[in-house]
């Protein structure tokens, strides 16, 4: 199964509606089966709007966007996310909502998502959620599984440019070290094959994750980026759904 582990469904893209349907189109395109599905990156994401759009599509699971910084109203709202809309994960905007990832303001709604059993998405290699930050927060938290999305182009430039990687940008070496990090990698990062060498040479295919960010992201031309690594069979599965699959407790399976 291909799973997506970051998709959005604004109300308009490129001058046009956008809906269920085009999302379900866009991940057909890559033979993907199944989108994780959350709100945009702002002030107050919507989560209970985004909870009717997908209501009725199986193939869509929720994500619950919250601002910990809201403090305990935050905590109801994902526990009403998972039991009356059926969300699955939680997803950490600290670039935009202006809080540092590892503080203790995070840790009253980390604590629901790790008594929820959920999978959490947060930045990473940005302002306010360094790789330092995120292994802070993962260390507190071994028991939850934590997404990085690494966006478009994690700092892993070509070795041909003789470029020494930053110490704020080794998020590779976060995700080998701490076992419950895990890398995705959205489509602009996952066509440049460099990446996935850079990244997999350090914390191995096991800890990379396959995404989108559709519609601002092709599936298909992620999913065909992981296809020209020529990775064995079972490490190409793991990378484009696998591990997600694991990590989302899709069909019962223990992580």
């Amino acid at each position: 199964m291909r799973i997506d582990f970051q998709t959005y469904l604004p109300d308009t893209f490129d001058g046009r509606s956008f809906g269920p349907d085009e999302l379900r189109a866009l991940a057909a395109e890559g033979s993907v089966e199944r989108c994780v599905v959350m709100p945009s990156a702002q002030p107050q994401p919507d989560n209970a709007a985004l909870a009717r759009r997908i209501d009725a599509q199986p193939e869509m699971i929720g994500c619950a966007a919250l601002n910990p910084a809201r403090g305990s109203e935050v905590v109801d709202e994902l526990e009403q996310a998972v039991h009356e809309w059926g969300f699955m994960g939680l997803r950490l905007y600290p670039a935009t909502h202006g809080y540092d990832l590892d503080s203790s303001d995070v840790d009253l709604l980390l604590a629901k998502a790790l008594n929820l059993q959920l999978p959490v998405t947060v930045d990473g290699c940005r302002e306010h959620c360094s790789p330092a930050q995120v292994s802070e927060l993962a260390s507190r938290f071994p028991d939850v599984p934590f997404i990085v999305d690494v966006g478009f182009r994690p700092s892993a430039p070509p070795v041909s440019m003789k470029i020494p990687l930053p110490p704020e940008g080794r998020i590779a070496e976060v995700a080998e070290s701490v076992p419950n990090v895990y890398l995705g990698l959205t489509t602009v990062a996952s066509v440049e094959l460099y990446c996935i060498k850079r990244l997999m040479g350090v914390c191995g295919p096991q800890k990379l994750i396959f995404g989108s960010n559709a519609p601002h992201g092709i599936p298909q031309f992620g999913v065909r980026g992981f296809q020209m690594g020529n990775l064995p069979p079972e490490e190409e599965e793991a990378i484009l759904g696998g591990t997600l699959a694991r990590l989302y407790r899709l069909g019962g399976e223990e992580r």
